[in-house]
């Protein structure tokens, strides 16, 4: 009958726990959801390298993009370093003042040196910003909260990055621009203060053990940010220019197709991380084969753009996902800094030098070799993949990104009756409907020493049996 009760229980957390379920959004977070999609968007879409037209002349050109993209990414990794995450509010607040008026110096003054200065000043902002809102994104939001806002970003910067494209109209375009600015700023006035601090740290003896092999996800997110966003955006310059603006209008709607995949493989299927990184890999690697052959066979221009567009858009939303689920695991600023740092500097900033190299020099020789060594290099990326089976780097954070509460934050539900170490685990084994002797089996220790935590449990809940347990504790059950 305890089996019986445990299959079942787990079988009700896979339908009702599932990160993808809508119903694990909550009310109080909209604004942090909300300004996570618009203001990400509106960032990577008209101020970023990464979206910048080699055929049209958008909001920033392509050289003042390059500079704002670069002092973006160097201001969040001296931000991450300066800011305490208590002071998220009071930063984002400042941030967001500097940005504005900076957009408005930006869109009326006359003077070139004054527009570029007023730029840089305001990307030196955005770094303060991005960080001040990446602090309640990873210590505040759930797993479902995480996921559809990196996923819906990265939806609106294809259809924001289409819309520049197409758009004719420059004065249209800076209208749209500051609209979708200020409005994502707005949302700042919701911010509260103590959002984070009655999110409270979970207390040493609780942590999970911070495994070095966790940084395999910074070397992963490298290789995204300088291959995909990199190379892979410098190789799809050169057959834009070749080909037309049809490449790029593929390459964002594969992006489009990407968000979807993102969140279809979370729904449908166990271990979406290792799928997804896998994916990421896979498409940028055929992408780029296909372009070598695409002088020769035209049509290769269009899957070569569609699947770039598809591993690159992966890529992206993992690299924030998982961010978002490690940081919150081990309640980790050390984690969150080095991966913002390495990421940003190494992989964002490289990975901008890179590409811009390859669009300025243009060749398509040059963009063949460029794709050979790409796909070597990814490729050697998918065969560390196997490591990541491994049952012991799975149980370090692998299975949390599956479920919309990372398993830390149930441990609030114990540790508000002072429960220790040992407690909680009893406690959680008497939910699932184990007996005493089985639980004695499961934790290698005597049933008299079970019958000894059991005693304290109900001492500290207050309670004589075990359907009051249940009932005490059916929050955690619920989830």
């Amino acid at each position: 009958m305890g089996q019986e009760t445990t299959e079942q229980t787990s079988a009700e957390n896979t339908v009702n726990y599932s990160v993808v379920n809508f119903k694990w959004l909550r009310k109080k977070n909209i604004p942090y959801v909300l300004i996570w999609i618009l203001y990400y968007a509106w960032v990577i879409a008209f101020a970023t390298w990464w979206t910048a037209s080699p055929l049209t002349e958008n909001v920033f050109n392509t050289q003042l993009r390059e500079l704002m993209h670069a002092i973006t990414l160097i201001s969040s990794a001296a931000f991450v370093f300066a800011i305490r995450k208590e002071w998220f509010v009071k930063t984002a607040r400042i941030g967001a003042v500097l940005i504005i008026a900076g957009m408005i110096v930006y869109f009326t003054a006359s003077n070139t040196y004054a527009r570029i200065f007023s730029a840089a000043i305001s990307s030196v902002a955005m770094g303060c910003v991005n960080i001040s809102i990446l602090m309640p994104f990873v210590f505040l939001l759930n797993n479902t909260e995480k996921l559809y806002a990196v996923a819906g970003s990265n939806a609106l910067i294809q259809i924001a990055a289409l819309f520049l494209e197409h758009n004719a109209y420059q004065t249209v375009e800076q209208i749209v621009s500051f609209a979708i600015l200020a409005i994502s700023l707005s949302f700042i006035i919701f911010f509260k203060e103590n959002d984070l601090q009655e999110c409270e740290n979970i207390p040493e003896p609780f942590k999970p053990k911070f495994q070095r092999k966790i940084y395999l996800a910074l070397m992963f997110n490298c290789a995204v940010a300088i291959l995909c966003r990199g190379v892979g955006r410098g190789i799809l310059n050169i057959a834009a220019e070749n080909a037309g603006s049809h490449v790029l209008t593929w390459y964002y709607l594969g992006g489009l197709a990407g968000c979807l995949i993102y969140v279809c493989f979370y729904a449908f299927t166990k271990r979406a991380y290792i799928w997804l990184g896998n994916m990421t890999f896979a498409s940028v690697s055929v992408s780029l084969l296909l372009n070598a052959y695409s002088r020769d066979i035209r049509e290769f221009a269009i899957p070569f753009a569609v699947l770039l567009g598809i591993g690159s858009t992966i890529g992206m939303i993992n690299m924030y996902y998982i961010l978002g689920v490690i940081g919150k695991k081990y309640d980790s600023m050390r984690f969150v800094r080095l991966y913002i740092f390495f990421v940003g500097i190494f992989g964002g900033v490289s990975g901008i030098a890179v590409g811009d190299l390859i669009s300025r020099i243009g060749a398509f020789q040059f963009s063949i070799l460029a794709s050979v060594f790409s796909v070597v290099v990814m490729i050697a990326f998918m065969f560390i993949s196997p490591v990541m089976e491994r049952e012991e780097y799975v149980n370090v954070w692998g299975l949390d990104s599956q479920f919309s509460e990372i398993d830390n934050e149930q441990l609030n539900i114990f540790l508000k009756y002072k429960l220790s170490r040992r407690e909680i685990e009893v406690c959680k084994l008497l939910l699932q409907g184990y007996t005493l002797r089985q639980i004695s089996g499961i934790l290698s220790i005597g049933y008299s020493t079970v019958n000894t935590y059991c005693t304290s449990i109900y001492r500290k809940t207050k309670i004589n049996s075990r359907t009051e347990l249940m009932q005490v504790f059916k929050d955690y059950r619920n989830k």
